[in-house]
């Protein structure tokens, strides 16, 4: 009789060299797998041909009366509907239990960029020369702002990656695409600075040859904006966010924006155009006829 569980380790293994997935999302994918796999043991862990929508269903349920919201659940919904896929395609399931099932609606939240008032007076009036790790703390910051890079991407930066001559840099994004980005004057002369000061196989290392934990990053980012922002959220992602609805306020293409982030389809980009559209709106509320 197979079980749920029974190839889990083949697919994690399927991801990580046939879908070349980084392992913290493969660790995620497992860790989804593995409590649904509990869900099922405390309901006499039926046979894989008797995984009905019923249990998944279930599984829902109980995960949202512990509290989980509905987009960490979909997000394990999609782990399991990824292996349900992946024992479809290898001839280990002969239905699809998810067909009856309904994602919970998360509710629309749009994140608000770092208004760029701000960022100027941070990036202008913060005395990074005078203070410790400044230099280091303002290049990570301006490489969040202004390449747009994700922060899994900037710990792995390296020296190698950084191009003086072409004024680009190459990124290590997911599913292990490298892109390249375009540094602007200001980027490149922090740069130089920086590596004055530092030297290692990665831009930013916390001992030789280890770069810096992504929380290390991210208490970091959150410090600054804090100081110079108002902003509900102060992460490296709203950066990210800024990048992007910044270029976009001053007229960059979407599609050009698209490829900068890294996004795999267009529609990932285009959360960006609702954050213009509210200024448009305000925009047009000026007009002589409303």
């Amino acid at each position: 009789m197979t079980t749920f569980n029974g190839h889990i380790e083949a697919f994690i293994d399927y991801l990580l060299k046939n879908k070349r997935m980084s392992l913290h999302t493969c660790e995620a994918y497992l860790h989804d797998l593995k409590q649904f796999d509990v869900s099922l043991n405390s309901i006499g862990n039926p046979p894989l041909d008797k995984l009905s929508s019923l249990h998944i269903r279930n599984w829902i349920s109980n995960l949202m009366e512990e509290g989980i919201s509905a987009r960490s659940v979909n997000r394990k919904l999609s782990s399991l509907r990824s292996y349900l896929r992946y024992l479809r395609s290898h001839g280990y399931l002969n239905h699809d239990p998810m067909t009856k099932v309904v994602s919970p609606k998360t509710p629309k939240h749009l994140v608000k960029d770092i208004p760029l008032a701000d960022l100027k007076s941070m990036f202008d009036r913060f005395p990074w020369n005078e203070t410790e790790n400044g230099q280091r703390d303002q290049l990570m910051l301006l490489l969040l702002y202004t390449t747009g890079m994700r922060l899994s991407e900037l710990i792995y930066i390296k020296r190698s990656d950084i191009d003086f001559d072409r004024k680009e840099l190459r990124v290590l994004g997911k599913r292990n695409k490298v892109r390249a980005l375009p540094m602007h004057d200001e980027l490149a002369e922090a740069l130089k600075r920086y590596f004055v000061l530092s030297g290692g196989m990665y831009v930013f290392e916390r001992k030789p040859g280890v770069p810096f934990y992504p929380v290390f990053v991210y208490r970091l980012v959150n410090h600054y904006l804090r100081l110079f922002s108002h902003a509900s959220k102060t992460s490296p992602h709203v950066l990210r966010h800024s990048f992007a609805t910044h270029m976009l306020n001053n007229g960059a293409n979407l599609i050009a924006i698209k490829d900068l982030l890294g996004h795999s389809s267009l529609s990932a980009t285009q959360v960006y155009t609702k954050n213009s559209f509210e200024k448009l709106k305000k925009i047009h509320a000026l007009h002589p006829r409303k």
